[in-house]
């Protein structure tokens, strides 16, 4: 991973996380670009491919003369957000899901490097943490983790396959946070033991058990959410 891919995605991260908990309500202008630039030590074109990709997700405007400014927070309510027709689609969008992140995580046990095994467990540890604080509930910090996992593909396609979901992503794991019966407390150990379960093959180098074990945490999270299952 290279040193411009990493600062992008930390900026991503922060003004992203920022979005998601409501320091930056709906309607909110962003900082100006310099100030961006300025609060995370990256460059204009750093910051705006950021802010594009943003904009591609649905998140913020760009408004002419005047700036960015916050449209919706993706993980703010369990309303299905503009852009997803129905429950049906979010159902879809897990079958799309077990097929291509089960070849990622194939992949990245073939292609991880060190960096790439640093961003993952670095994701995984945020996630686990995420997971005891409930207004939190690691949601943003599962996306990371999975997108690690893409980006150790070291392949484009499956990267940029994964982030054109995402507020697909982000909202299936609210509605499900929020919708299951079972408090989060008592899946916490089913929800880290499925993620580590992948981390370890993809770092241990076995790609078919990665597949298996990948594609399994997205079929359990399906059933979480259409079946109300608490596994």
């Amino acid at each position: 991973m290279t040193k411009r891919a990493t600062l992008t995605e930390q900026v991503y991260d922060g003004i992203l996380g920022l979005v998601i908990d409501g320091s930056f309500p709906i309607g909110t202008r962003l900082p100006p670009e310099v100030e961006l630039c300025r609060n995370y030590g990256a460059s204009r074109p750093v910051v705006r491919e950021v802010l594009a990709r943003l904009r591609a997700e649905g998140l913020i405007e760009s408004r002419r003369g005047s700036g960015s400014y916050v449209l919706r927070q993706t993980a703010a309510s369990p309303q299905l957000p503009e852009g997803v027709a129905s429950m049906a689609e979010i159902e879809a969008c897990y079958d799309f899901r077990i097929a291509h992140e089960g070849e990622c995580a194939y992949l990245a046990a073939t292609k991880r490097t060190d960096d790439d095994i640093a961003a993952m467990n670095a994701a995984f540890d945020a996630f686990c943490d995420g997971l005891t604080i409930p207004e939190r509930g690691g949601i943003h910090d599962d996306f990371r983790f999975h997108l690690a996992i893409a980006q150790a593909t070291h392949n484009a396609f499956f990267v940029n396959a994964f982030q054109s979901i995402a507020s697909r992503v982000y909202m299936a794991i609210e509605i499900s946070r929020r919708l299951n019966a079972t408090p989060l407390e008592a899946r916490r150990e089913t929800l880290i033991g499925e993620h580590e379960a992948v981390l370890k093959a993809i770092i241990d180098g076995e790609p078919a058990k990665a597949r298996r074990a990948m594609r399994r945490h997205v079929t359990s999270s399906k059933s979480r959410l259409f079946k109300g299952t608490s596994s």
